[in-house]
């Protein structure tokens, strides 16, 4: 298996700024702005688009705690700080027919969605690590199996965001899941995003991320139908299986982050 295409940082490009003439005749400055103004009155005043799609919240403070104390060596990277990354404020279904469907409303969004989730009351997740997506499968028994994550689909294919600090565990092909990475937050808690298109350059085991940092693009390779994330919230303990020896979580069971609170006695299910 030949290693997947790796994605550079995207480069600045500096647009040639044009040549202005140094004067300008009053009559022309005069006709511009009689075309212009009505333009920009209008602009002024267009109504805003709907935003209960694009409305994105603010991600959670950055933790001092990242990762667990044994750590994989060595880390080549460090790119802890917190990155662009901001999660939707909503998760709508892809379509109603779909493989264990959480509650929605008449318009198809999921009620009660919480962009940011506690596992294991100390964690602090996105619920749903990439922008625009709709949810096209949820956690549950799929196919006589159970289907240990939730699948997330964007049109057009977009990044896939680390959902919480830590430090990169896998970043392989397995099979069925195509190109994966897993990422330790410490505590027990792990997430596993499957069928990736193609890794950030730096994003190999031992590299440590903050919230928010760009880890791949969405893609379809493994055991995929059609382009998508398969996003996992795993816990226990970390051994010779890697991830496929941890308990897997409904991320949308969590209970949702409340920066007033400081633990919650809340426990989603775990299956194994």
């Amino acid at each position: 298996m030949s290693p997947p295409v790796s994605i550079p940082g995207v480069a600045t490009l500096a647009a040639a700024t044009p040549e202005v003439p140094t004067t300008i005749g009053i009559r022309t400055l005069i006709r511009t702005t009689i075309v212009a103004l009505p333009l920009w009155m209008a602009a002024c005043q267009s109504p805003q688009p709907d935003t209960d799609w694009v409305r994105v919240v603010v991600p959670p403070p950055a933790s001092p705690d990242i990762g667990s104390t044994q750590e994989p060596q060595p880390a080549p990277t460090d790119r802890r700080a917190q990155g662009p990354f901001q999660p939707n404020a909503n998760l709508k279904l892809c379509n109603a027919r779909l493989s264990n469907p959480p509650s929605v409303d008449r318009v198809g969004f999921v009620i009660d969605f919480a962009p940011l989730v506690v596992a294991r009351e100390r964690v602090i997740l996105a619920a749903a690590p990439a922008n625009d997506v709709c949810l096209s499968s949820g956690f549950g028994p799929r196919s006589g199996r159970l289907h240990k994550g939730i699948d997330l689909v964007a049109r057009p294919a977009g990044l896939i965001y680390s959902a919480a600090p830590g430090i990169v565990r896998e970043a392989r092909w397995g099979r069925g899941f195509g190109w994966f990475v897993t990422i330790d937050h410490g505590h027990g808690v792990y997430t596993r995003y499957a069928h990736l298109e193609a890794f950030m350059e730096d994003i190999k085991p031992g590299t440590r991320l903050g919230f928010g940092q760009a880890l791949g693009k969405m893609g379809r390779t493994g055991n995929a139908t059609a382009t998508h994330l398969h996003y996992e919230v795993l816990t226990g303990r970390w051994g010779r299986k890697g991830s496929f020896g941890l308990s897997a979580i409904d991320p949308l069971s969590l209970p949702g982050y409340d920066p007033l609170l400081t633990a919650t006695n809340d426990r989603p299910r775990e299956q194994s």
